[in-house]
């Protein structure tokens, strides 16, 4: 579905937390570059591979610690939880949509020095599920 050029600049620009987007519900991709190409053809840093997105479809850019995405042009543009933009500043929880390709941008929280990730978790509740609650999550993201 698609790949990532495994290329690193490091840059003042780049946001400090750990920033991700997750393609189609399944492939997650870390940002840690100033410039990331999204696009079918193979010279983008990130690659998806569906006939809906265009070859060049969409850039994000590294602009004072965050991250910014510009259309390029596309035949399918691209959306910001459902509203067409041709340059957007991207927030955690948006949905991008490539012409229909639904790319998650997430961004982790940095763990603090001696502190587990493992300690910010609540347990689950009586009667809850780890499959439930992603189906749950899921299902809310689609809207």
């Amino acid at each position: 579905m698609f790949r990532q050029d495994a290329s690193k600049d490091q840059d003042p620009d780049l946001p400090t937390e750990n920033e991700y987007l997750i393609i189609g519900g399944v492939h997650v991709v870390p940002l840690r570059q100033k410039v990331i190409n999204l696009g079918r053809q193979q010279d983008n840093t990130v690659v998806i591979d569906d006939p809906r997105v265009s070859r060049h479809h969409a850039q994000l850019h590294a602009v004072h610690g965050r991250y910014v995405i510009f259309d390029l042009g596309s035949t399918g543009g691209t959306y910001i939880n459902g509203h067409r933009a041709q340059q957007s500043v991207v927030y955690p929880g948006d949905i991008i949509s490539l012409a229909g390709v639904e790319l998650h941008y997430i961004r982790d929280l940095p763990v603090a020095e001696g502190e587990h990730k493992d300690d910010k978790t609540s347990p689950l509740g009586p009667g809850e599920r780890v499959t439930a609650l992603l189906r749950t999550w899921f299902l809310r993201s689609r809207r």
